[in-house]
């Protein structure tokens, strides 16, 4: 049961939004901007979601292929994301500047828990919650990994070195 809600916090949380404001605009008779406010707070949800929402690195086809990238001389930093959990997308912006500035230094790979590449990678990895962040040095041993949040100047720190 968690683990649904967790995984797909950000809906739950938007139909709890519509059925509030549905509550308050429709008790009495609905007058036409009424109706019109509905449609626009769901469109607008709507239009927010697919804007920020987390996607999976492109690249992937199965588990083997993230496998191989980890050690081959590159930093990893795995997250373990769903599309539907609202720290997830509240992280992105964060690790979208992160991939951007350590570009070719770190290879950030993100792994929908709801794909058939994350749903291989769970009993690998062993996590069970999103966002879940495993960072792999450049040798491929796992140095450390993060549950629920992220700490971006603990990366910083492991990419800086000793």
């Amino acid at each position: 049961m968690f683990d649904n809600w967790q995984y797909y916090s950000a809906v739950w949380i938007a139909l709890a939004l519509l059925v509030i404001v549905a509550v308050v605009l429709f008790r009495n008779k609905p007058r036409l901007y009424e109706i019109l406010a509905f449609a626009g707070i769901f469109i607008g949800l709507a239009a927010l979601y697919f804007y920020i929402r987390p996607v999976q690195t492109e690249l992937m086809g199965e588990a083997a292929e993230v496998q191989a990238m980890i050690g081959q001389g590159t930093p990893v930093l795995l997250e373990f994301q769903s599309p539907y959990c609202v720290a997830c997308i509240a992280l992105k912006p964060t690790i979208d500047a992160l991939e951007n500035e350590f570009a070719g230094e770190l290879i950030i790979l993100r792994i929908n828990v709801q794909e058939q590449v994350g749903m291989q990678l769970a009993p690998i990895y062993r996590f069970q919650y999103t966002p879940t962040f495993i960072y792999f040095d450049d040798s491929g041993a796992e140095r450390w990994r993060t549950i629920g949040s992220f700490d971006e100047n603990r990366l910083r720190q492991n990419l800086a070195g000793p």
